[in-house]
């Protein structure tokens, strides 16, 4: 009992020392650490959300709710997000009890992959955050989010049981779909579902152009995922390598594009902007060239013809000097060389 105790303390001790520094503690027994890390950390950045990340094997040790409840009363972040391998567990100082393991068991059941799971949970807790529902703020010892837990973990446990296989079905049934992504493509999905809701969010408010675009990128994320199990599956000789290619590139111009520094400050804030209709006008028309081609390539594959990229975001990117300083930027982020740029 001791030697459990000391070495499920020492999973513990390992993240609440890495969270002292930094919103995102992935152990370095998780396959893909530093990739994974990265992306987290960029959803949670100013905000009061830790996000501890370990493999299967902390589970011989600990609960993922135990280790919340522990990295409570080691840590003073609002909210804590824990995963031990593909479990997710949660708990919150600021939102209404039981709600952030219920956004987290929400996202573990929706998400086709471990990183997906996890930033639809950060989504969803700054979602809730900015609804302002909030709970009496808890002391030094983390016993508000330990009550969370503990008040919940009846029904929880309940509810595990009953849609436990159906989870467990969906989740292999996606993340047999996701392995077959090359990890390029599958990165960039992974910010583009990110911007989903953001979009959504200003749809709400009665724009349009947000309202296409949300329904584009969504479109796109889904059926990028499916022409790679399609080429996957038909065994299309060489098709796949080229896809990839064409597609880590595309997709990598077209999140530059409608990101957070681009198309999304343009839409809410215009008056900041030269030329806010034609750089909307712009960005608008190769997210729908990008959904259509999609299309177009699956029914490529399924005729058994090559594949035919005809759209182009070189022009894009080659029209704006500031896009092609934020693509910039974004390669140096993540360790991809720079491309050269071909004017329109």
């Amino acid at each position: 009992m001791t030697l459990i105790l000391t070495a499920a303390d020492g999973y513990i001790d390992e993240a609440a020392d890495a969270l002292a520094a930094s919103n995102v503690f992935v152990s370095s027994e998780v396959s893909g650490a530093g990739a994974l890390r990265d992306t987290l950390q960029q959803q949670v950045s100013g905000d009061s959300i830790a996000i501890a990340v370990f493999s299967d094997n902390a589970a011989l040790e600990a609960s993922g709710p135990d280790i919340v409840s522990a990295l409570a009363g080691k840590t003073t972040y609002d909210t804590i997000i824990v995963a031990v391998g593909d479990d997710l567990s949660a708990g919150s100082r600021v939102l209404e009890s039981g709600r952030a393991m219920q956004i987290a068991n929400e996202a573990e059941g929706s998400a086709g992959s471990l990183t997906d799971a996890l930033t639809e949970t950060v989504i969803g807790v700054q979602t809730a955050g900015d609804q302002n529902v909030a709970i009496p703020e808890a002391g030094s010892d983390g016993g508000a989010i330990v009550g969370i837990v503990l008040a919940s973990a009846a029904v929880i446990a309940a509810i595990s049981v009953a849609i436990g296989l159906l989870v467990s079905s969906r989740r292999r049934r996606r993340a047999r779909a996701d392995e077959k992504l090359p990890e390029g493509v599958e990165n960039q999905l992974v910010v583009l579902r990110s911007l989903i809701p953001e979009y959504a969010d200003l749809a709400a408010s009665g724009d349009a152009v947000a309202a296409r675009t949300r329904d584009d990128l969504d479109a796109i994320v889904t059926n990028t995922t499916e022409l790679f199990s399609r080429i996957d599956r038909r065994s299309a000789e060489g098709q796949l390598s080229i896809a990839a290619v064409e597609y880590d590139d595309k997709l990598r111009k077209l999140t530059a594009a409608v990101g957070r520094d681009y198309l999304l400050d343009i839409l809410t804030h215009q008056g900041l902007w030269e030329d806010p209709d034609d750089r909307v006008r712009e960005v608008s028309g190769a997210v729908t060239a990008v959904s259509e081609e999609l299309v177009e390539n699956i029914k490529q594959v399924n005729a058994r013809r090559g594949l035919h990229f005809q759209v182009s975001l070189d022009g894009l990117i080659g029209k704006r000097k500031e896009l092609q300083d934020w693509e910039r930027e974004f390669n140096s982020a993540t360790g991809e060389p720079d491309r050269p740029q071909t004017g329109a």
